[in-house]
């Protein structure tokens, strides 16, 4: 009896995840993959011998912040009508910073500059938590 009591938790369990796997926005699994992959390259962006895995790092991020200037953010539907569309504006000039910053650590990588690759990862934050601030849903 507690082994079926305990599987049904489990099956419960994990029946939640995959609910909240399944809510998950195509923006938002654009994300996933940028935040992923960031991960990765920030711990690998100066290792000369890994030049280029950084590289298909930043095609990954490159493609992920270009598929993600075409969604719409969560918030969009919480912003009034009269002004949605200078919100997505604002939404795509931001994702189009984050690509100019990812070609320019591109190009440093790409040149072997890695402590010049390493200082423009750093700008990466900011411009997140900006964007966050501005067009992620609480």
């Amino acid at each position: 009896m507690k082994i079926r009591s305990l599987l049904i938790a489990v099956s419960l369990i994990l029946s939640v995840f995959s609910l909240r796997a399944d809510e998950d926005t195509p923006l938002e699994k654009q994300m996933q993959i940028m935040a992923r992959s960031m991960k990765q390259l920030s711990q690998q962006v100066g290792d000369s011998t890994k030049q280029q895995e950084s590289i298909t790092l930043l095609e990954t991020l490159k493609k992920a912040a270009s598929d993600s200037k075409g969604l719409a953010p969560r918030k969009t539907g919480s912003i009034p009508q009269a002004d949605r569309e200078k919100f997505l504006t604002d939404y795509k000039a931001q994702m189009d910073k984050l690509s100019e910053a990812f070609n320019q650590i591109e190009e440093a990588v790409k040149s072997g500059k890695y402590d010049q690759a390493k200082a423009l990862l750093a700008t990466i934050g900011p411009i997140k938590k900006e964007g966050h601030s501005k067009f992620k849903q609480d």
